[in-house]
């Protein structure tokens, strides 16, 4: 039974007076008045399209705007009601607005979502990020569709890339998670994604809502807590992605902090599942698993390596009390290298996480604290990856990418030999 003392009374009655459907599209928003009306009639086109005679729900979880997003919301479905007159549709698509805090929260407004398809008893439902410029009524089909018709209980999108686009993903979130929790999703953090109604009542079942990993970035999470049910997992290609230039995100240590203090989050709460896994099968993909596009400029370098040598030494302490004194003397070597001639190898690179993870499990030190010291690690890392790889092809970039992961892989034992303790 889902626990619904969380949601608002009217927005209980809102779901009430829905019924049932197959279908839900949650749009959670915070300040998106300039383009949650376009993201709304990609929304409703695409269920008038794609999914004639099924029930949809089209759900507005709202951070708290401060200016006027949920108005534009709901007089843009009540414009666009009067205009359709079901002419295109069989089946009524009802839209619902609430507003879940005061402050915007990824976590917050999914527990809302989930919590409404549990209710509904939605078979497949999406989160749509109305920060996304160029999406289509295809997006949104791709997403529902293989887990309404094909099965899937998580599916995560796959985008078009430039060689130095998705870098923290590439280099470390990817090849780490397919090799920690066997699973081959390569957007693990993402805007959009789409899920069954069984995952959703199984999210809606587990006590993590209040973690500030849940909080902050729960998609991830949630693609953990599919694999580990026994659920089936996907991703569909969706092609290139625009953001509004509105929706700055978080700077690159806010970003680790969020993303790889998630991922260390998942796996000290999933250790049964992932402790026994040795391999990483492939998953139901839809249309290419990659594409890098071979434009794209890259990131500024000019203070990349002197801000990951400055971090070296200010944070020798730490990193003594992270890392082995194997792998924290090679990283201090490096750092007093060359900068033409520097490289921070992918063994080294794969060891030193491998390590930060198992000390976030021993608790050595704050875990906050011990995520941030990863910044400058991880930006020496960028900087070593934009040297060598200034005119590689997009061709060869991938293939760099497929040695890592493979190196990830290989270093597994010593990542269990050093979680369990063992010397």
């Amino acid at each position: 039974m889902a626990e619904e003392s969380f949601l608002a009374d009217d927005f209980i009655r809102q779901l009430m007076s829905v019924g049932e459907v197959d279908l839900l599209v949650g749009i959670p928003s915070y300040n998106n008045a300039s383009t949650i009306a376009q993201t709304l009639h990609s929304v409703e086109e695409s269920l008038r399209q794609n999914f004639v005679r099924e029930r949809a729900v089209i759900l507005n979880v709202d951070g708290g705007s401060g200016d006027e997003t949920r108005q534009v919301f709901e007089q843009s479905s009540e414009r666009r009601e009067a205009g359709h007159k079901g002419l295109t549709s069989l089946r009524t698509i009802h839209r619902i607005s609430c507003m879940y805090d005061r402050s915007p929260s990824q976590g917050v407004a999914l527990r809302s979502i989930v919590a409404a398809a549990d209710l509904l008893r939605a078979r497949a439902c999406a989160v749509i990020s109305p920060a996304t410029t160029n999406l289509t009524p295809a997006w949104i089909a791709n997403l529902l569709r293989p887990v309404y018709r094909e099965g899937l209980d998580f599916v995560a999108p796959l985008y078009v890339r430039s060689r130095f686009q998705g870098l923290l993903a590439r280099d470390l979130l990817y090849p780490m998670s397919r090799a920690v929790f066997g699973q081959r999703i390569r957007e693990l953090y993402s805007d959009e994604w789409g899920f069954s109604g069984r995952l959703a009542s199984q999210c809606l079942e587990q006590d993590v809502w209040r973690e500030e990993a849940v909080r902050t970035r729960p998609e991830a999470w949630m693609a953990v807590l599919a694999g580990s049910a026994g659920l089936k997992c996907g991703q569909y290609f969706l092609g290139p992605k625009t953001v509004s230039p509105s929706a700055t995100g978080p700077d690159i240590v806010d970003a680790i902090r969020q993303t790889v203090g998630s991922f260390f989050w998942c796996m000290e709460s999933n250790q049964p599942y992932w402790m026994g896994r040795s391999n990483s099968p492939a998953i139901s993909t839809f249309g290419p698993e990659h594409e890098l596009s071979a434009d794209g400029i890259p990131p500024s370098q000019e203070k990349m390596f002197d801000l990951f040598r400055s971090g070296v030494n200010e944070l020798e302490p730490i990193l003594a009390s992270i890392l082995t004194p194997d792998t924290h003397a090679q990283i201090k070597a490096i750092a007093l290298s060359d900068r033409a001639k520097f490289r921070f190898a992918a063994e080294l690179w794969v060891k030193t996480l491998y390590e930060f993870a198992a000390s976030y499990h021993h608790a050595v030190l704050n875990r906050d604290h011990l995520v941030q010291a990863l910044v400058p690690l991880y930006r020496g890392r960028v900087y070593s990856f934009l040297l060598e790889n200034a005119n590689s092809s997009p061709e060869t970039m991938e293939a760099q990418s497929e040695i890592l992961c493979q190196e990830f892989e290989r270093q597994k034992p010593y990542l269990l030999e050093r979680w369990t303790g063992k010397n």
